[in-house]
């Protein structure tokens, strides 16, 4: 059985969906959450602003942020908002989606089809070179380019029936791999010269280093540290087709849910991206606070964009368009329980 819905205005959608922010209470822990965050502005907190705080980025290739706020509403009517869609609301850039059910096969990806509007994007993957174009492997590479030479002389329509199926068959061996071995299975990205991105590295130094994990989720962190071995943290595995930087791409999605009492913590990894970043995870949770919630929202994302001459200035620009798109989402969830 597959899972899946296109995206179009303002739809009402399932909690599986939002992959860019699921958001569940967390049971208070032996420090103030403030404290382990390091919010400073805890009055602008108090008075309904979201608030910016700092989370370390620990690789030259890392975009960072952290935003809080103060709703006067309880945890569980956040949570209802979230699992209504009211964080995705408004978000056009979000194609389609489908779950990886627990015994289910590749054809959870039938969903995903290049369209005539795709046919830019399709044609480069058939001519397609280690680099920063894309992110695929080596041998991933060379079949592209091997069904590529094949396609001098079929129709538009059927080119793009075949690099789909192509794409789909990449998308089902990575999922798989990371479903049955985890973060060890992911194939790393081929560049230019011979060089490579190890997500899987990335992945594990995200979630070693996640402040959240370690004060209030230790058993998050070992989990996904040590998936697909059994724990009692809840996993999800997704697709999700939307634009990045203008252009379609597919994110292969694991979330992973760890009960607290009152509550529960949410991770969210992308681990892979079709294009323009190479991972991403995020730590996210609403806890009791004064008369209502806080909400937090942690992001470390990794990009080759903002290593290299000018990473300073880079960074800086980078962070700054990130909390801007994570401030438009809080903004949304607030907005959602007036």
């Amino acid at each position: 059985m597959v899972m899946f819905r296109k995206f179009r205005g303002l739809p009402r959608l399932p909690t599986w969906v939002l992959f860019v922010l699921p958001v569940l209470a967390a049971a208070a822990a032996d420090r103030p959450v403030t404290e382990v965050l390091g919010i400073a502005d805890l009055g602008g907190l108090d008075q309904g602003e979201i608030v910016s705080y700092d989370v370390r980025e620990p690789t030259d290739k890392t975009l960072a942020a952290g935003l809080a706020m103060y709703v006067e509403a309880p945890p569980e009517r956040l949570i209802a908002a979230v699992r209504n869609g009211a964080l995705l609301m408004g978000d056009s850039d979000v194609i389609a989606a489908g779950i990886f059910l627990p015994a289910g096969g590749p054809e959870a990806l039938n969903g995903f089809e290049f369209g005539p509007s795709d046919a830019e994007e399709a044609e480069a993957l058939s001519e397609v070179e280690p680099g920063p174009e894309f992110n695929f492997s080596a041998a991933e590479i060379q079949g592209f380019r091997a069904l590529g030479r094949t396609l001098a002389h079929v129709s538009e329509t059927e080119k793009l029936r075949l690099l789909s199926r192509r794409y789909r068959e990449v998308l089902w061996q990575r999922l798989d791999g990371y479903r049955r071995y985890g973060a060890d299975a992911i194939e790393p990205y081929a560049r230019s010269g011979g060089a490579t991105v190890d997500v899987a590295a990335e992945l594990r130094t995200f979630t070693e280093q996640s402040a959240v994990l370690r004060h209030y989720a230790p058993e998050l962190q070992a989990a996904l540290l040590r998936f697909p071995a059994p724990s009692e943290a809840a996993s999800t595995l997704q697709w999700v087709e939307r634009k990045v930087e203008g252009r379609p791409t597919v994110i292969l999605v694991h979330q992973m849910v760890q009960p607290k009492a009152g509550g529960a913590l949410v991770a969210v990894r992308d681990f892979y991206v079709g294009h323009s970043f190479n991972s991403s995870q995020m730590v996210l949770g609403i806890l009791p606070y004064r008369q209502g919630s806080l909400v937090f929202y942690s992001h470390c994302t990794s990009t080759d964009q903002v290593a290299g001459v000018g990473a300073g200035l880079k960074h800086a620009i980078g962070r700054e368009r990130l909390r801007a798109v994570m401030f438009g989402r809080m903004e949304r969830l607030k907005a959602s329980v007036r």
